[in-house]
């Protein structure tokens, strides 16, 4: 079985090589087949460059630049789409995933689960460092996304997941920014697939600078939330 490790990046120059050395170790390490697909918004600062140079020596390793609708959502759903996985995994370049947890969402997937979340809401999880504000607010988003559509999960702003392919073909995706995490949550279990989590623990980023706006976003969050909690209604 092999595994896509989907990278969005922008600007990565100061991690993106220790990103995919930490990420390809691991895989080795846990004898997982894999490919890493770096998806790059046009980056500036020479992390094309680099991620070029480690794709023509390693042939598990690829690059797609994109020239068109920027953004994280867009860069996820363009590299899904393009790899060549029997299951998908969304992972940060910022190193704020905890990779011990992929084994435990692939053997999810292969007991039958359609989509599988690294939860840092459910018992053996955590959020880690996170800033408590950011914290305590994708932890109420979720609770209340929880109840509106009656979620089995726990965390669904995590980007952090694995999902069987087909789910990126079937389910319509429209956000091209952060709240395609919990859009992608929210529409498969709605369609209809199975959705589990695992623990995981969750780190801050120590390099570079975080792409997001706290309270920009969190009014994303909810109007889209909404938005699609009416639509269920009609």
């Amino acid at each position: 079985m092999k595994i896509s490790l989907i990278v969005p990046t922008f600007n990565e120059f100061k991690i993106i090589k220790k990103t995919i050395e930490i990420l390809s170790n691991f895989m080795k390490k846990e004898k997982i087949d894999y490919e890493i697909l770096v998806v790059d918004d046009k980056s500036k600062d020479g992390t094309i460059e680099i991620v070029k140079k480690i794709s023509s020596l390693d042939k598990r390793v690829k690059i797609i630049v994109r020239d068109s609708s920027p953004g994280f959502g867009s860069s996820l759903v363009d590299g899904s789409k393009k790899a060549s996985g029997d299951i998908i995994i969304w992972t940060m370049a910022d190193l704020s995933d905890d990779l011990n947890s992929i084994p435990k969402m692939i053997r999810k997937i292969e007991e039958g689960k359609d989509m599988v979340i690294a939860s840092r809401n459910v018992s053996g999880g955590s959020r880690g460092d996170q800033n408590k504000l950011k914290a305590i607010g994708s932890t109420l988003f979720s609770r209340i996304a929880r109840i509106l559509f009656n979620l089995p999960v726990y965390d669904i702003t995590n980007a952090f997941r694995a999902f069987r392919p087909e789910l990126i073909n079937q389910i319509k995706l429209e956000n091209n920014n952060f709240a395609i995490s919990p859009e992608f949550a929210i529409k498969a279990h709605l369609a209809g697939y199975k959705l589990a989590e695992v623990p995981t623990t969750y780190s801050e980023r120590k390099i570079g600078e975080a792409k997001t706006k706290l309270f920009k976003m969190g009014l994303f969050y909810y109007k889209m939330l909404f938005r699609y909690w009416l639509k269920s209604l009609i």
